[in-house]
C-alpha cells in the first residue's frame, strides 16, 4: 500500500493499513508478573501494524501467541489466584454481573414495562439490540484476551465515527415508523419465527467469523490500518484467512445486513448493502497497496488464490 506516511489514522469496524504508526499505549508485561513501563518506539522495537483483514503467520511459520496481560501485582493486595488474573476476565465478569443487574430489574419492574410496552415491543428489537451490544463486547473481549498491547476503552469500537452510529439510528426510525404506520408488514410472512430464526443464525455465524478473524490473526490484528511494517505483522494465510483474505470485513458485513433484515427493514437493508459494500471495496482497494509493499509477490499470489468472499466487491487491482 502506497501513500503519505503522514496521513491520520482511520478507524474502522475492520481494520486495514492506514498511515500512523501506532505506539503501544499499555505496559508490557514483565518476567515478574508486574508490568514494565512502555518503551518507546524505535525501528526495530516498533508496535505491530495490522490490518483485521488479512494478517497472520506465513504458511508453515508457527502461529501467534497471544500475550496475556495481568492485571498489575501491587504490596497493596494479594491475588488469590482462584480466578484469572486478566483483562479479558475483569471485562466478562463485568458483563455477567451487569446482566444479571439487567435482568433481575426488569423483572422486578416488569409491570411498569408491560404497562409501557406497545405494538412495538418486538422480540425482535430484543434480539438486534443484544447483537449490538455483543458486538461491541466481543470487540474489546477479543483484543484483551489475545491482543492485549493494543486494548483500550477504543476497542469497543463506541467511538467508531458518526457515520456508523447514524446507520443503525436510521434503521431503528424506520423500524419505529413502520412499527406505528404499518404495524400490519410484522404480521407478514417475512417476519415469521422460522425466517427470522434463520436470520439470527446468520448473524451469530457472521458474528463468529469477525470474532475468530481477529482471534486468528492475534497481535497482527488492529482497528486502524497502518503505513508502517513492524516486526511482529505477519502474514496471516491460514484459518478463515485461507478462505477470505478479509474475514473480519465479511463477517461484519452480513451481521450488518441481517441486523437490518431482523428489523423487517427494507429501506435501510439495501441501504446498508449499497453503503457497505463501497466502503469496504474502496478500503480494501487502499488497505491492499500497503499489503502489497509490505509483502510483495507473497501476497499477490494470495490475492489471486483467496477471495473477499463479499457479494459486491468492485476493486480495481
Amino acid at each position: 500500500m502506497s501513500g503519505p506516511v503522514d496521513a491520520t489514522p482511520i478507524p474502522s469496524l475492520s481494520s486495514s493499513p492506514t498511515p500512523s504508526p501506532e505506539v503501544s499505549r499499555l505496559p508490557t508485561p514483565a518476567p515478574n508478573g508486574h508490568l514494565a513501563a512502555p518503551s518507546p518506539p524505535t525501528a526495530s522495537t516498533s508496535p505491530a501494524i495490522s490490518d483485521m483483514t488479512s494478517s497472520t503467520p506465513r504458511a508453515g511459520s508457527p502461529a501467534p501467541v497471544p500475550i496475556q496481560l495481568s492485571m498489575p501485582k501491587t504490596d497493596q493486595y494479594n491475588a488469590r489466584g482462584t480466578l484469572p488474573n486478566t483483562l479479558l476476565a475483569v471485562a466478562v465478569i463485568a458483563t455477567v454481573l451487569g446482566a444479571i443487574v439487567g435482568s433481575s430489574l426488569s423483572l422486578a419492574s416488569r409491570r411498569v414495562l408491560d404497562l409501557l410496552a406497545g405494538s412495538w415491543a418486538r422480540p425482535q428489537l430484543g434480539i438486534y439490540l443484544a447483537a449490538v451490544s455483543t458486538f461491541h463486547l466481543l470487540e474489546f473481549y477479543t483484543t484483551a484476551g489475545w491482543n492485549p498491547l493494543k486494548v483500550s476503552v477504543d476497542a469497543f469500537l463506541l467511538n467508531n465515527t458518526t457515520q456508523y452510529h447514524v446507520a443503525h439510528a436510521v434503521g431503528l426510525a424506520e423500524y419505529f415508523i413502520s412499527s406505528y404506520f404499518f404495524p400490519s408488514k410484522f404480521d407478514s410472512k417475512r417476519n415469521s419465527t422460522p425466517l427470522l430464526a434463520i436470520i439470527v443464525i446468520v448473524m451469530i455465524g457472521a458474528q463468529i467469523i469477525r470474532s475468530t478473524a481477529m482471534i486468528q490473526a492475534a497481535q497482527s490484528f488492529s482497528h486502524i490500518v497502518k503505513s508502517k511494517k513492524h516486526d511482529d505483522h505477519t502474514l496471516i494465510t491460514h484459518g478463515l484467512y485461507s478462505w477470505s483474505r478479509h474475514p473480519s470485513y465479511t463477517g461484519f458485513f452480513y451481521w450488518a445486513v441481517f441486523s437490518q433484515l431482523l428489523l423487517g427493514n427494507v429501506v435501510t437493508t439495501i441501504g446498508f448493502v449499497v453503503v457497505l459494500s463501497r466502503f469496504f471495496s474502496r478500503r480494501i482497494v487502499d488497505e491492499e497497496k500497503w499489503l502489497v509493499k509490505f509483502f510483495g509477490d507473497e501476497y499477490i499470489q494470495y490475492r489471486r488464490r483467496v477471495g473477499t468472499k463479499l457479494p459486491f466487491f468492485f476493486s480495481s487491482a
